[in-house]
């Protein structure tokens, strides 16, 4: 039995949890509880086939749903922290690990699930195919050969920080309810002329080498990359990560900047940026904190490192969205 995500978003899920619903400015709101610290999903539906979601929570049991959606959808999720699990018959479990991840529909049945005692926090846009064809089509003409690659290449491109800020700003408006829907479009259409842009770069990347790299040196790298990304807080050194392929420094080095387009160091500079821009959100953490845990000795420095990346300091996006 397929279920209507195409006309309610994720309040189906909401409901499937007993939430409670309520008015929130231009969207809607789901409760767990009767106050807010007992977590929530807050929704808004700009458009026909389009939904953004923000999802604060700490289940006390395993949370499951399953989606059934007969049409082709794209679902792209921001987690800030948790370990929300995609599943499906005959497909091994996907685990959603705190970076950008753009799941493809697979047109059969799948369930999400979130874990007892494991805060959730994370922001999910749910657009259909058919809205992203109304959006694109005028201004991108290869736009049906761009969904079809981006099916394969998306959480390659999905992972810059460019995206990452796009995904927070739209994670506060979503929270807020206050914006015109208009606004959610805007962020969608600029969400996904970035994506289009950075398939763009990996495509002339992987075409135009000065080093060829064999398939299975890229799944060296790939392996490499998973690494880092499982706790890019807390990165092992190159020299073990070289040792755990096989590869010497110098070649990993080479084949990283030649395959990713950038160098190692540097993936690890934005990928702890991206993580900042997450936890400034958080109370809990100064500015001082939180260049501490990216490695940063003197919080200036970490403001710099920050600004290169994000074009804006810490300070100030904290100000800006009101944190």
């Amino acid at each position: 039995m397929h279920t209507d995500e195409y006309r309610n978003g994720f309040e189906s899920m909401a409901l499937h949890f007993n939430m409670t619903e309520r008015k929130m400015g231009n969207g809607k709101s789901f409760y767990f509880g009767t106050k807010s610290s007992d977590g929530w999903i807050t929704q808004i539906q700009p458009s026909t086939g389009l939904f953004v979601s923000s999802m604060w929570f700490t289940p006390t049991k395993a949370l499951t749903y399953t989606m059934n959606i007969d049409r082709p959808c794209f679902l792209i999720w921001c987690v800030d922290c948790g370990d929300v699990t995609f599943t499906q018959k005959g497909v091994k479990a996907y685990h959603l690990s705190p970076i950008n991840h753009i799941i493809t529909n697979p047109l059969k049945p799948y369930k999400i699930t979130f874990p007892a005692h494991i805060h959730t926090c994370c922001t999910c846009i749910l657009v259909f195919e058919e809205y992203l064809y109304r959006l694109l089509n005028t201004h991108i003409t290869d736009c049906e050969d761009f969904i079809g690659k981006l099916k394969s290449h998306s959480n390659y491109i999905c992972n810059t920080p460019d995206i990452t800020l796009v995904l927070e700003q739209t994670k506060w408006a979503a929270r807020n309810g206050i914006l015109p829907l208009f606004n959610y479009e805007c962020k969608i259409g600029e969400l996904f002329t970035i994506l289009y842009k950075n398939l763009q770069f990996i495509s002339t990347i992987h075409f135009n080498r000065r080093y060829h790299i064999t398939w299975e040196n890229e799944q060296k790298l790939w392996n490499i990359k998973a690494i880092l990304d499982k706790d890019i807080l807390q990165t092992p050194t190159v020299e073990s990560l070289a040792l755990s392929e096989a590869f010497s420094v110098s070649k990993l080095h080479r084949c990283f900047k030649q395959y990713f387009g950038m160098t190692i160091n540097h993936y690890i500079r934005v990928e702890k940026m991206k993580r900042a821009l997450l936890m400034l959100a958080s109370d809990e953490f100064s500015i001082k904190n939180i260049a501490h845990m990216c490695g940063y000795d003197s919080p200036s420095k970490f403001t710099e490192s920050f600004k290169e990346i994000h074009h804006i300091t810490p300070s100030q996006y904290r100000k800006a969205h009101y944190l």
